[in-house]
Order: C-alpha cells, then structure tokens, then sequence
C-alpha cells in the first residue's frame, strides 16, 4: 500500500512481491524457473472453473501447498464474484508461493491482504480476496493486471523502498499464463455462457428469483439492492423490487459507466442475444420476453429513477398485475 493509501484492503509483509519473485530479482533469473512452472506444455487447464486442474498445478508446483485441495473454494468464490479463480491462484502464488512464504503463512493470509491481516481459515481468506477483488477492483474498472497492480502494488510506495512492485504485473501474468488465462486480457470471469443460462421460472417468487440471480452472476458486481418494501418506481409505476410483488424479483448491480458497460452488455446478451454485445455503451431501457416472464435492464437511464449509478435487473410473470 502506498504511503498516501488507497482505501482498499491489500498486501503485505513483502510489498507485493513473493518469495519466489524476490529470489528471482536478486539472482536475475525468471520467477518461473525458480518455482518449476514447467507443466506440459505450459498450461495446466484451459478452463478456469476445473478446480481439479487448479489443485493439480499448485501440487505440482508447491506440493507441501496448504492450497493444494482447496481448488472447489477457488471455483466456488470465483465464480460468486465474478473473479477469474485462475488469476486468484497466480496471485497466491507471486504474494506467498501458495500459503508457504512470507508473515502470511502463519496467518492464513496467502494474498498479503491488509496487510497481514489474520484469517481464522485459508477458506475465509480467498473468500475475502474474491470479494475485495470484485468490490474494489472489477466495479472500479480495474479487471486486468496491469490496471490492478498500481493499487495492489503500487510502484513508489513508501513500503517499497526498492521498487519491488514493478514485478508484480509480470510475476503474476507469467503464473496465470501458465494456467491458462491471458496475462493481458481481463481476469473478470463469467461462470455460464450468455446462452447457458435458464431463463425459464422456477422457484421462490413465482419463480423470477433464480433467472434474475444467474443473470446477476454474469455481471460479478456488488448487488446494491434486492427485494425491498417501496412499492413504486420514481416514475410511477409498481416495482419489481417491491416486497408486494409476488411475481416479481429484482436486484441492482452497483456500477458507474463506464466500468458497468461491459457487465450490462453481458446481461443483455443473455436476455436479447448476441445482438446485444455492446448494449452496455448506450444503455437505456430493454425489455424482452422468454419462458413467460418480461425480463427489464435498466443503465445509463432515468426511466425508473437514475440508472447512472447502477444496473437493474428486474423480472416479473406475463401477465401478472401485483
């Protein structure tokens, strides 16, 4: 963390920059040489919801890992928040050499998080990088490595006085490379095609609950509200966030243009097909049909109140008048 500070939780003991990386450095020699990421091919699994792919190269690259078995919790949080789990594992691996280096091996803290903050579990601590990531990075527009480095790492701050962070950005490409991901590319993870998700009712809230959710899960943002006991919108009309609306379901996705842009156009795509990919630029209002319910995205409108500040996403059965 910089001297100034950032207002975000992040790293630690050893200014963003592993065992490995700091050993690197001082001989001059590639982190991945050190640390044998040699695996065939260089690239352990192309698909980064394969939690057995993720514990088999942290086996094989630290096989006395804490991490090793915890590849379902890596999935599991990354897709809850939008994060790609391959990107949380090559950056476990530059900050701790997987749980194993570093003042964050006693603590449970294999992110230099905080920093050193103590975790009960190495479980809570990914799922609080997962979360921090998505809140305070992704939301923010930051979801590739180089635009998350300068405030993870920053180069210049006051607890690196020998300017280690400028190796963050390429130790950690290199490790996430190595598992598949492109170290260039954003690490924001979408866990189902847009065409993959059941868009067809079925359970609570007559059954509008669990398509709005998946379609939550597409954007990976903060949900900023659910179902609440206001029933009308500022333009008049009956919410679907209204806790009246029996029907009905709704959830808003805190973003601001134009981070929120590619996150809304993945939801509108899911809804109103490929046509939609860059529906999140313009915005304004979709409504579109499917399986009997109206799905509605509001962004970048005031119909309905200021969608300047957040995503709506909202469903409600044909035909039903709350």
């Amino acid at each position: 963390m910089s001297a100034a500070g950032h207002g975000l939780q992040r790293p630690l003991a050893i200014v963003g920059v592993g065992l490995a990386a700091l050993v690197s450095l001082a001989v001059g020699l590639p982190v991945i040489a050190l640390v044998g990421l040699a695996g065939p091919g260089g690239s352990a699994t192309a698909s980064p919801a394969d939690a057995a792919a993720l514990d088999a190269w942290m086996a094989d690259q630290v096989p006395g890992s804490p991490l090793v078995g915890l590849g379902p919790v890596f999935v599991a949080e990354g897709e809850r928040n939008g994060i790609d789990p391959r990107a949380l594992v090559a950056i476990a691996m530059h900050e701790s050499v997987l749980g194993t280096a570093g003042s964050g091996a006693g603590i449970h803290n294999a992110f230099g998080w905080g920093p050193a903050i103590p975790f009960a579990s190495w479980i809570d601590n990914i799922a609080t990088v997962a979360r921090g990531l998505r809140q305070g990075y992704l939301a923010r527009g930051r979801d590739t490595l180089t635009e998350i480095q300068p405030v993870w790492a920053p180069v210049g701050a006051a607890n690196d006085p020998t300017g280690l962070n400028t190796a963050w950005t390429g130790a950690v490409g290199r490790y996430y490379k190595d598992l598949g991901g492109d170290p260039s590319g954003s690490i924001a993870y979408t866990p189902a095609l847009a065409g993959e998700v059941d868009l067809c009712p079925v359970g609570p809230w007559g059954g509008t609950r669990r398509p709005v959710e998946a379609l939550a899960r597409l954007a990976g943002l903060p949900v900023t509200s659910v179902k609440r006991g206001r029933q009308t919108t500022a333009s008049g009309g009956t919410s679907d966030h209204w806790t009246g609306c029996a029907q009905c379901y709704a959830i808003d996705l805190g973003a601001t243009p134009p981070a929120g842009d590619g996150p809304a156009s993945r939801i509108a795509s899911a809804i109103a097909g490929p046509g939609h990919a860059d529906w999140g630029s313009t915005g304004g209002v979709l409504n579109v049909e499917r399986c009997g319910i109206r799905y509605q995205l509001l962004w970048r409108t005031n119909v309905g109140g200021n969608h300047w500040d957040h995503i709506h996403i909202g469903a409600r059965l044909v035909g039903y008048a709350p």
